[in-house]
């Protein structure tokens, strides 16, 4: 496996370099020619941070299940810049955007099938897929950055105890909520979602405390109205933040929990269903 980071273009918020962290096989002489399926991990963190433990950890599990795999380190709140007034948003959107342009544009040396681009989004992460999902087939996006809707279009979109709708429980804080963006569609993602939205699996635990359940239920309820393909999962205990909850991300025990480690061998099942 080679494993390389390569910084996307600056965002203009902060003083933190975005950048996309590239797990690659190489194929077996026996399979020379070989397309991947490619996964863009955007993990969680409140916008605050990336989270390591949604990082790595499933990008290694993800190669191991047969992924090229891109970790995607965005921008996220500045102190500084939210002190003066500017939203977070759209900048994250913008990281997303140039990293699966850049997955597309390097496919082939990559070894990616530019047909099965989905996207792994965990609590903000998720918020931040669930958006660009909608955003990315806007030809007002695309143009503000130089690209085309088919630069940025993914197949499918995996989403864990996403962040949804802001009313639901999170961030639960207006201050905070006006430092990530303007008030509008990206407050309550759920109304973005049209028949054009990308297939979805989605998962959230039923005892969540920090992103609250109804975050899910509210995207799965317009995924079904739009007649969006999608695949569901409410699993009745475990607490925010369990990334793969295995031994490889649990901090404790209460981050390790065998029933709902079957999330990715479900979602891994649907995907291979499309």
């Amino acid at each position: 496996m080679r494993i390389e980071t390569i910084e996307l273009p600056e965002s203009g918020y902060g003083d933190k370099t975005p950048a996309l962290t590239a797990y690659l096989q190489d194929n077996i002489p026996a399979q020379a020619g070989r397309l991947r399926p490619a996964a863009i991990v955007c993990p969680g963190g409140g916008y605050h941070m990336c989270s390591p433990r949604e990082g790595e950890p499933v990008a290694l599990e993800l190669a191991s299940r047969g992924f090229q795999v891109f970790t995607l380190d965005y921008t996220v709140l500045d102190e500084s810049d939210a002190a003066s007034g500017r939203t977070l948003m759209p900048y994250p959107l913008y990281d997303l955007a140039h990293a699966v342009a850049l997955v597309r544009d390097r496919a082939e040396a990559w070894s990616v099938d530019e047909d099965r681009i989905v996207l792994f989004g965990f609590s903000a992460g998720g918020h931040l897929c669930a958006a660009y999902s909608s955003l990315s087939r806007r030809r007002s996006f695309a143009w503000d950055l130089g690209l085309s809707c088919r630069d940025l279009s993914v197949s499918a979109q995996v989403l864990g105890y996403p962040v949804i709708d802001f009313s639901c429980g999170w961030p639960g804080d207006d201050v905070y909520e006006r430092a990530l963006c303007e008030p509008g569609e990206l407050t309550a993602v759920q109304g973005m979602v049209d028949d054009d939205t990308p297939r979805t699996f989605i998962w959230h635990t039923a005892e969540d405390g920090f992103v609250p359940v109804i975050n899910t239920l509210r995207y799965a309820e317009a995924l079904a109205g739009a007649g969006v393909d999608f695949d569901c999962h409410i699993f009745h205990r475990g607490k925010h933040g369990l990334s793969l909850a295995t031994d490889q991300t649990g901090v404790d025990d209460e981050h390790r929990d065998e029933h709902v480690a079957h999330w990715l061998d479900l979602a891994i099942e649907w995907l291979s269903r499309a």
